[in-house]
């Protein structure tokens, strides 16, 4: 609008006065959307959360996802809900959550497939799950048990390693798919023990187990989490546990470190995660909620039960632990000379 100019000898305060007026009502109208947006925002969450497993129904990712989605709707008031997003080794839900809104609304159950294994393996992803997602809370972490077929003729870690190199590959090992953790926990053993099995690789862990249940194959390095029914039920024989430590859910089973393979270790872990640049108020939020509702004394139980050992970090000790085992897999990939398409 075209000002009217003031006046000969007429006063500038009389003239600004409307302008003063429009400023303050403009600064009004801005601080009414500034308190209109923190208060959508304070309202998180307002709908349903999805967690997207990104493995077959079955699997450990699938099975503690489940768990804990009740629970934690529970503390959000919100709804969760858990899809199976499977396929690629764990790449094509990682990178639905990735290229998810990046609201609060779609999470991730990350692991160490997701995280610090596909990244080492993968030249192409797309992504990088240290840059675009942000660690929600640990849920634990989880060793492998290596179990075979009860008709195989080996009864002990000390027997497979014979196996191994009397009979370079007559072992036939399944995994959750190739370049998986368990397919690597077997290609470090290789490693270790400068023996040989022959790999065959499936779509998940419930296709492994079943081929393996079925004679298809003879050995499968399975997480405590879904191993442990099958071991119970009598339905395979069991070797041995991957982690440092006797564990106690299978406290009869050796370490494979004890049991002849010194320094031989495999540990897993499974957590939640949000696509990148969630607004800082919805991430503490989700990361607050999240911690309490795993560190509840049944929720933690529950944890235990599935095989998982409790790892007592924050947001940013989440994120050191899976830098740090990124970097002991991206080693042991580089060292077995692994490569895909």
């Amino acid at each position: 609008m075209k000002r009217t100019p003031a006046r000969c000898g007429a006063s500038n305060t009389r003239g600004s006065a409307p302008n003063s007026l429009l400023r303050a009502a403009a600064s009004a109208v801005v601080l009414a959307g500034m308190t209109s947006a923190a208060a959508a925002q304070s309202s998180f969450p307002d709908h349903t959360i999805t967690l997207v497993a990104p493995f077959p129904p079955g699997g450990a990712a699938d099975v503690i996802s489940r768990m804990l989605s009740d629970p934690l709707g529970e503390a959000l008031g919100q709804t969760v809900i858990v899809e199976n997003r499977a396929g690629g080794g764990g790449r094509i839900g990682t990178d639905a959550v990735v290229r998810a809104e990046p609201d609060g609304y779609t999470l991730l159950m990350g692991s160490q497939a997701t995280h610090s294994i596909n990244p080492e393996l993968y030249d192409n992803l797309g992504y990088d799950p240290a840059v675009d997602t942000a660690p929600v809370a640990i849920a634990g972490a989880v060793g492998y048990v290596i179990y075979v077929n009860k008709d195989v003729p080996v009864d002990s870690i000390a027997d497979l390693v014979e196996s191994a190199k009397s009979d370079p590959g007559g072992i036939a090992y399944g995994s959750a798919g190739y370049g998986g953790g368990s397919h690597l926990c077997i290609e470090l053993l290789q490693s270790m023990i400068e023996g040989e099995f022959t790999h065959i690789p499936f779509q998940g862990t419930a296709p492994a187990t079943t081929a393996l249940l079925g004679g298809e194959v003879d050995m499968l390095c399975d997480v405590i989490t879904t191993g442990r029914p099958h071991i119970e039920a009598g339905a395979v024989k069991a070797l041995a546990v991957t982690t440092p430590e006797r564990h106690p859910q299978l406290p009869d089973l050796p370490t494979v470190a004890e049991a002849g393979v010194p320094g031989y270790e495999a540990v897993s872990y499974y957590g939640l995660f949000a696509p990148a640049n969630v607004p800082e108020d919805v991430l503490t939020t989700l990361r607050e909620t999240a911690r309490e509702v795993i560190a509840q004394p049944e929720v933690a139980a529950r944890l235990g039960e599935l095989g998982m050992v409790p790892v007592d970090v924050d947001a940013q000790g989440f994120a050191d632990y899976v830098a740090k085992d990124r970097a002991v897999w991206g080693a042991v990939i580089d060292g077995a000379g692994i490569t895909v398409n």
